[in-house]
């Protein structure tokens, strides 16, 4: 068994994704549960995978279980009417930036894993492991493109490695906590108009747009959170759950490079050193589940995500320069979920589910970066156990999102984060499908 597990884990790791998903949270974390939209994941509604949501589901399944998944996730974020001019202060006034205003979809199209590993030690003591990919996210832009000064290359992998416990003192009620150790990984690159900078400082011969150069941050980091929660019987046909995540603090730590810095620029910008401080949400769910026959369920879920504590992405150098800040100001979010299992037989499961999912992103503080839109969910699924022991689940989603548009302001001093990037914006046309399968098997 100890083979076979770090062969999982291993194989987890290796797939980790290179797109985001809502915001850049991925909620795509199990086939069984996506086939439902992920409706009652906090009340153990199907199985071992509700652990990423909540460990207190883990007495829920008897035995020794493992369950291996992914999902890929296709989507599309297509720029059109994109313009950019320089701040006020730079003469003449609103001079443009260059570049094309439509841009092809940025977005790379991952393959998210997830492995859970069940171990009922008795009936009220359980131990659970799971490998997942919370959060992930992926953008590129060529080098001309009009929004480069608010980003080029953005790449965040996440990790969560997290063992966990749980305890069914009563039938009725279970609870369970997780330690969770969260590896994070990020490389994110933008343009900087050296041309603008010196023109600001005075220095003679410098012309906004003329001494374009990149910026590349690489850097990585560990930090650890818990998750907790519990799941309560009302009756032998509903039951209630509740979890929760804590919130992670990541500095990534690593090193800042340029492709070039012009004379006499190059006295006081210099590769160094660096650190990025990311702020990763606290999540709350609940969830139930309600058998109103022997062949056919119902489900709801409710999520919070506290997207609030991600106000900034700030870049600290230390060679002394200032910082590198872009301001996000995201706002907490909901989603909503409801869904039904109808068990054709003993060998098949039908599962459809509805779900609605708020972005954090507002069109002051949108970047190119994260171009994220609110989401409707309509996801479709089948459980196939051809075998006592074996599940096979394939699910389907297909998420719909309106329009969106940047609407990124320089301001009118220097002290302002965005004066050096300028004035940008556009619209997005958002686009998102998903294919997600596992296997299941209890030993």
């Amino acid at each position: 068994m100890p083979k076979r597990l770090f062969t999982l884990l291993s194989l987890a790791l290796a797939l980790a994704p290179r797109a985001p998903a809502s915001g850049f949270q991925l909620r795509e974390q199990s086939a069984s549960e996506q086939g439902n939209a992920f409706a009652g994941a906090s009340a153990g509604a199907q199985d071992i995978s509700s652990m990423f949501w909540n460990p207190a589901t883990l007495p829920l399944f008897p035995g020794t279980q493992v369950s291996l998944g992914v999902s890929w996730i296709r989507a599309t974020m297509d720029l059109s009417g994109a313009s950019g001019t320089r701040a006020p202060g730079f003469q003449p006034a609103d001079q443009p930036i260059s570049g094309g205003p439509n841009l092809p979809n940025a977005v790379n199209q991952p393959v998210v894993p997830a492995l859970y590993v069940d171990w009922s030690l008795d009936d009220q003591f359980s131990l659970g492991l799971s490998v997942n990919v919370p959060f992930g996210l992926v953008t590129n832009y060529p080098g001309d493109f009009v929004g480069r000064y608010y980003g080029l290359e953005t790449n965040l992998k996440t990790y969560d490695i997290a063992p966990a416990v749980a305890w069914r003192p009563v039938d009725d009620w279970t609870f369970g906590v997780a330690l969770v150790a969260r590896r994070a990984e990020a490389t994110i690159s933008e343009g900087v108009d050296f041309g603008a900078i010196g023109n600001a400082l005075g220095v003679p011969g410098f012309v906004p747009g003329q001494s374009d150069q990149n910026a590349t941050l690489s850097g990585d980091a560990w930090a650890f959170g818990y998750k907790a929660g519990f799941t309560w019987a009302a009756t032998p046909a509903l039951r209630f759950g509740m979890g929760y995540q804590a919130q992670t603090n990541i500095d990534i730590k690593g090193s800042i490079g340029y492709t070039s810095v012009p004379a006499p620029l190059n006295a006081t910008i210099t590769d160094s050193a660096a650190q990025a401080k990311l702020n990763l949400p606290a999540c709350a769910s609940a969830g139930f589940t309600w058998t109103l026959t022997p062949a056919f369920s119902v489900q709801g879920e409710l999520a919070w995500t506290g997207w609030s504590a991600f106000k900034e992405l700030r870049v600290t150098f230390a060679s002394g320069q200032p910082d590198d800040v872009t301001e996000e100001n995201w706002k907490d979010t909901m989603f909503y979920s409801l869904g039904g299992i109808w068990k054709v037989d003993p060998m098949w499961a039908v599962k459809a589910g509805l779900a609605y999912d708020r972005s954090p992103v507002s069109s002051q503080t949108r970047t190119p970066r994260i171009p994220d839109s609110d989401r409707t969910w309509i996801s479709a699924g089948v459980g196939w156990s051809p075998t006592d022991r074996t599940t096979v689940d394939f699910a389907f989603t297909q998420i719909f999102a309106p329009n969106v548009n940047l609407g990124l302001t320089s301001g009118n001093a220097q002290t302002d984060p965005n004066y050096f990037r300028g004035n940008l914006s556009g619209t997005y046309k958002v686009g998102i499908t998903i294919l997600a399968l596992s296997a299941r098997y209890q030993f």
